[in-house]
């Protein structure tokens, strides 16, 4: 083949003409969407910037947190810690017993009885004070407390025991009060109610208008004797009112026993009924009329009062004084304009 010079420069302007274009030219091209890209650069570094400064907070208020909890279980466990301390003054114990008695009631004589061995452990003891606001229960554990309050009282004849009567002492709640030394209240809290109560009802008679038939099985003719949807027999009844009257002078020789000669025995005292403070004065149910701080300011004004009380559980005293602590740091920091 041949070729000419003309040839050859022609060659060169075609390849001059379709080689790409440089970096230049394409850095031109795209310097419209310069702006696009600096924003979006700018939008993910602020975005970047504040993910970090909120993992800042987060891990700042989880270690606050954790600062809180430490301080509440560590105060928790000095405040457990001195309450075991020994005081070095005199002590009078000071027992509440509010509510009804009864097992997995607010007064259950196993937690009462362990109450009272925990105070007569203190050697500076010099008095027991039980206020009392019970409208009775179970004469079961209402026997057991006044039996562990006479026990003690013959044991330690020198620490007296005053019982302080607050809306009432009735039924149960007076049969503990009669186990103490003395017993005050104000002159508007019910008191007494000396009797043993069993209640029901008989719809036998309903079942019989609507065609509806009974059927009861058991060993023993007097088992379901307290059936309501059975007729009581004369039997039944008779047994029945000789175990509540057994029951009832049970009560009765306590209280005779409590009370001793400052007892006054009418008709009324043992029948079930109450009495105002100022009422059971007069019948020697109680000895006078005082408040808790009225004994304690005219027969302990030296003494230390320290309270015993059932605890609960450990965790659920601690979550308790923890979620208390929380709520009171959430209000004191919150101010309202």
């Amino acid at each position: 083949m041949s070729w000419t010079e003309d040839e050859d420069q022609q060659h060169k302007i075609t390849d001059a003409t379709s080689s790409p274009p440089n970096k230049s030219s394409v850095k031109d091209n795209l310097d419209p969407n310069k702006e696009i890209w600096s924003l979006l650069e700018k939008t993910l570094s602020e975005n970047l910037i504040e993910k970090r400064r909120s993992r800042r907070w987060k891990i700042f208020f989880r270690f606050l947190t954790l600062i809180i909890v430490i301080s509440v279980i560590v105060g928790w466990f000095a405040k457990s810690s001195l309450q075991d301390v020994s005081l070095e003054g005199d002590v009078v114990a000071m027992i509440p017993m509010r509510g009804v008695i009864g097992a997995n009631a607010e007064i259950e004589s196993s937690e009462f009885v362990r109450l009272l061995d925990n105070a007569y452990q203190n050697t500076q003891l010099t008095g027991v004070i039980i206020e009392m606001n019970s409208p009775g229960g179970s004469p079961v554990h209402s026997g057991i407390i006044y039996d562990a309050i006479r026990s003690k009282e013959q044991a330690y004849p020198e620490i007296p025991v005053i019982v302080v009567v607050e809306d009432m002492a009735a039924s149960g709640g007076y049969y503990i009060a009669s186990a103490a030394n003395e017993i005050y209240a104000d002159k508007a809290s019910l008191v007494g109610s000396i009797g043993v109560i069993s209640s029901g009802f008989d719809a036998s008679h309903l079942l019989e208008k609507i065609g509806v038939e009974r059927r009861t099985f058991t060993a023993g003719r007097n088992k379901a004797f307290l059936d309501p949807f059975t007729p009581m027999t004369e039997e039944a009844k008779a047994k029945w009112q000789a175990v509540l009257d057994e029951t009832h002078q049970q009560f009765i020789n306590a209280v005779k026993e409590g009370r001793g000669k400052k007892l006054v025995i009418t008709d009324d005292v043992f029948s079930g009924m109450v009495f105002t403070g100022s009422q059971a004065i007069k019948i020697g149910l109680i000895d006078g009329l005082a408040s808790v701080n009225d004994i304690l300011d005219s027969r302990f004004p030296n003494a230390e009062p320290v309270v015993y009380e059932p605890k609960q559980d450990s965790w659920k005293e601690l979550a308790k004084e923890l979620g208390v602590e929380m709520a009171t740091r959430v209000i004191n920091s919150t101010n309202l304009q």
